[in-house]
């Protein structure tokens, strides 16, 4: 492939399609128990239902099916005392529980699996975040501590923890506590087998931007940013070693730096196991991103030399209205959602 300069980024993949990334989708085993927990532990709250009748999912793999959830926005989505932290457009969770057909399998247990391993959280004071994952029944893997990001020792103060269904999730939190930041939602960590492959599949095909590179170059103690508490070497088998090491690279949807997608490489040990094959399984299943002519987005995917994209179809999400949207999957499988912008609400001046 031809080197791309920063000038001709635009033509690459859906690049001007792209409003930047909407949600993830986060499948859990009982609705409620999700809700009640992410408003008790992440900077997030209930926003609005998905509660769209029995209908086709194709997209899915689905000719009939229904689900219920709710869409949580990022606490500062809307504005904070003094308007400093308000954030536009709003950035989301979308919790599912589906009832047709039922969840199946388990969330990824091993931080080197590949897939959506994590979604993490900006806070203000991690402490006080440790602490309410403890008080509302969420298991840590352990206490805040530094992970090395960058050969100069750049690092920063994060945790792991997972919720009731034992979906991983993560808080990083600053240097000095700041009691009136509300926190935020914020990356999306994938686990892939190539970080070369995945990352040229999200710049030409998605048209993401380049983002940060991080690679500490370094071994690193397995406890460091407390990510998770297994994993496995390629074979399947437990990984015992001490130390890990690995290669990230922030992409950044049209340089939305609040709403970066983290591609990450295992190095030591290398990845482990396969992306959900199923929709339904309970994780973190698919990331959708905005565009704002899903049609047109369509060719250029197809454009880019991905065969493999789903009919464009409208789904009915109830209370969150109808949307079109179109599935595809990136080089590990990892599910991508297209979704197409709402149409803009008429002007009482029209």
């Amino acid at each position: 492939m031809a080197h791309t300069t920063q000038t001709d980024r635009s033509t690459l993949g859906i690049h001007a399609q792209l409003n930047g990334l909407s949600h993830v989708v986060i499948n859990v085993s009982d609705l409620d128990r999700a809700v009640e927990f992410y408003e008790q532990t992440f900077p997030a709250h209930r926003h609005t239902r998905i509660n769209g009748p029995a209908q086709s999912y194709r997209a899915l793999g689905i000719d009939r099916g229904r689900c219920r959830g709710w869409v949580l926005r990022s606490l500062t989505a809307e504005r904070a005392p003094g308007g400093v932290y308000a954030e536009h457009p709003p950035r989301d969770i979308h919790l599912v529980e589906w009832l047709s057909p039922r969840p199946i399998g388990a969330p990824y247990r091993e931080a080197n699996h590949v897939g959506i391993y994590r979604h993490n959280s900006l806070v203000g004071d991690i402490e006080a975040g440790h602490a309410r994952v403890i008080a509302h029944g969420g298991r840590p893997y352990g206490p805040p501590s530094r992970i090395v990001l960058s050969p100069d020792g750049f690092s920063v103060l994060a945790f792991g923890f997972r919720d009731p269904d034992g979906i991983t999730l993560e808080m990083v939190g600053p240097n000095k506590p700041d009691p009136a930041y509300p926190g935020s939602l914020h990356h999306c960590n994938i686990n892939c087998s190539s970080l070369a492959q995945s990352y040229r599949f999200y710049r030409d095909v998605l048209g993401l931007d380049t983002g940060v590179y991080y690679a500490p170059g370094r071994l690193q103690p397995v406890a460091n940013g407390s990510l998770g508490d297994a994993l496995n070497n390629p074979d399947g088998s437990p990984y015992i070693g001490t130390a890990m090491e690995f290669a990230a690279n922030l992409m950044i949807p049209r340089t939305d730096w609040r709403n970066p997608l983290d591609i990450l490489e295992w190095l030591t040990p290398r990845p482990y196991g396969r992306a959900y094959e199923s929709p339904f399984n309970l994780g973190i299943v698919r990331i959708a991103f905005e565009v704002d002519d899903i049609d047109s987005a369509r060719r250029r995917v197809l454009a880019a030399g991905v065969d493999a994209i789903s009919a464009v179809e409208t789904w009915d999400m109830g209370d969150f209205g109808e949307r079109r949207v179109a599935m595809l999957r990136d080089p590990d499988g990892v599910l991508i959602e297209l979704i197409e912008q709402p149409a803009p609400p008429v002007s009482p001046l029209d």
